[in-house]
């Protein structure tokens, strides 16, 4: 997967593990995105959801992806080529089933060179790849800390979360409850969350559960140097289906996640 799809993958993946709230008839908001993830750049996306379907749009790129939960599939359009590549949720779920057996292959073959190098070496090796060597693996363990700290974001009063990961801080997410009615979709959200658990292999199941423990809309969500989001809009509004349909014209490519993948989903 290339640089500028992993972020755009990471970018959406983050917005639907976070946001856990939304309006049945329809929520739209936009946010402006910094960080080395996005070079020197700053990004705006645009974001529409309703129930069973969540769509984001990139500013500048033109890019947009469409998940739809209804028809387990996810949409990537290329506006200023007029194309469109789609690949189910199960396709992507075994891609990354294989792509994890296949690494835990190669750290299984790795394991046995270590038995034949010098200790030290074998332990500075072994130090360096952590609990990706096989019989090393654990889930992490995510916790969510509600600091006490609040401070008004784009004209909405948050409340400071802490996500950290086996002890170390991992995000910093600044929530509202100024956006009402945000329990209405919460199980629809944590459908979609726990989906792209399975599908991303930077969601971990420990991370997604975590992250059920932010309470409220999230206004500012910030990864450090790597990358931060700030809500800069929201509305809650009636939303076209036509929205998260493939627009007329456009022709259909191959999706650039099954790149030499065919023979992983057969």
């Amino acid at each position: 997967m290339n640089q500028r799809l992993f972020r755009r993958s990471l970018g959406l993946c983050l917005a639907l593990a976070v946001a856990v709230s939304a309006f049945g008839q329809g929520l739209y908001w936009e946010s402006t995105r910094t960080g080395s993830m996005m070079g020197e750049k700053s990004e705006t996306v645009k974001y529409y959801y309703t129930p069973k379907k969540f769509k984001s749009a990139t500013g500048d790129s033109g890019h947009v992806a469409i998940l739809r939960l209804d028809k387990e599939v996810m949409i990537m359009l290329n506006p200023k080529e007029k194309t469109y590549s789609e690949i189910s949720f199960a396709d992507m779920e075994k891609m990354v089933k294989k792509s994890s057996a296949q690494m835990d292959e190669k750290m299984a073959e790795l394991q046995e060179k270590l038995k034949n190098m010098p200790e030290e070496q074998r332990k500075m090796v072994e130090q360096m790849m952590g609990n990706k060597m096989p019989g090393m693996k654990k889930e992490s363990k995510v916790e969510v800390v509600k600091s006490g700290d609040t401070k008004k974001i784009s004209g909405y009063s948050c409340s400071k979360f802490v996500v950290n990961q086996d002890g170390k801080e991992l995000l910093t997410v600044w929530a509202t409850k100024d956006v009402k009615d945000f329990e209405t979709i919460r199980k629809d959200m944590e459908e979609f969350r726990q989906r792209m658990a399975a599908m991303n292999p930077v969601m971990r199941k420990g991370f997604t559960e975590g992250l059920k423990n932010i309470d409220g809309f999230p206004i500012e969500t910030d990864m450090g140097d790597t990358m931060k989001e700030v809500v800069t809009k929201v509305e809650k509004k009636s939303i076209a289906a036509s929205e998260f349909e493939i627009p007329g014209g456009y022709k259909k490519v191959k999706s650039p996640m099954m790149e030499g993948k065919e023979d992983v989903i057969k």
